[in-house]
């Protein structure tokens, strides 16, 4: 994934795209304490779409892929889900378009419909894969009742498939920081938000944006510097990691793209297509808006 013109600036338009909603508690998001007793807030479940790359490129990428198997509908009270099809062609995307799938952590919401995507590659950290293939195998004794703490968030059939994935040679394994495209890299997270979480830095003509998967849940985890209050890994390190990103895009959070905050739709130029919003995050040198004229 590279290209010959290595001296000129790769640049990307940026879009985030809402998939489906539900109506959470808000300690979950914004941190048990500080937002406990507070009743429940509206989260968004997205996906990111990159489109661009080098000068006469159009190269076109997702950071995570979104779900849809049944079992997790009967776990949370999401609706208004779309298909990725659907969503997709809000901005003129069909899912076999896309070249590669950024994945910032192996949770049900990010990974669960990579079969979506036939001709994606999949690149995630391997301390995230290894974590998850350690946490599968652990003994039963670890996993009572129906639903244990492991799978609170995690299905097993996705780390079946990311096998399956790997043995078809679709999948790549990183280390820590990684130029996967011109001017996208990886940053490894590790043991925040689950064991190999990965941030996505994004460079544009306009400056760095920084997908932060689900290490920022909300905009108010920085602001008020309170983690959420559901993870699965190290809180301090998640708490740390905050004022890390913060400095990468100089205080400005509307560069950071959280993983489940319906503000980004106030933040940035927005419109609802269907079921649900797309925001228009950033625009590369020769992409016009796609935001409908009103």
């Amino acid at each position: 994934m590279t290209s010959p013109n290595s001296q000129d600036v790769a640049d990307y338009s940026v879009w985030n795209l809402c998939y489906a909603k539900a109506d959470m508690p808000k300690d979950f998001f914004g941190g048990a304490g500080i937002m406990s007793n507070q009743g429940v807030e509206t989260i968004s479940m997205n996906f990111t779409l990159i489109k661009g790359g080098f000068p006469g490129e159009e190269h076109l990428y997702l950071i995570d892929c979104g779900f849809h198997a049944p079992v997790w509908f009967e776990r949370y009270p999401f609706y208004d889900w779309e298909d990725p099809k659907t969503v997709l062609a809000k901005v003129g995307v069909s899912p076999e378009d896309i070249e590669a799938i950024f994945v910032t952590h192996m949770h049900f919401d990010h990974i669960n419909q990579m079969d979506a995507f036939p001709n994606a590659r999949i690149f995630l950290q391997r301390k995230e894969y290894n974590g998850w293939a350690m946490a599968t195998n652990l003994p039963s004794r670890y996993k009572p009742g129906d639903v244990p703490w492991i799978y609170s968030s995690f299905e097993l059939h996705d780390m079946l498939a990311m096998q399956q994935a790997r043995s078809d040679g679709r999948v790549t394994l990183l280390d820590g920081v990684c130029e996967v495209a011109p001017g996208i890299i990886s940053q490894l997270a590790e043991n925040c938000h689950t064991f190999g979480s990965c941030l996505w830095h994004i460079t544009t003509c306009n400056g760095l944006f920084i997908a932060a998967g689900d290490t920022v849940y909300w905009y108010a985890n920085m602001e008020d510097m309170w983690p959420p209050g559901y993870g699965q890994g190290d809180t301090f390190a998640l708490f740390l990691l905050f004022d890390s990103i913060k400095q990468s895009v100089g205080g400005d959070l509307s560069r950071i793209i959280p993983g489940h905050d319906h503000k980004i739709y106030e933040k940035h130029p927005a419109w609802t297509a269907g079921k649900n919003p797309v925001a228009e995050i950033n625009l590369s040198a020769d992409q016009k808006s796609l935001k409908p004229k009103e």
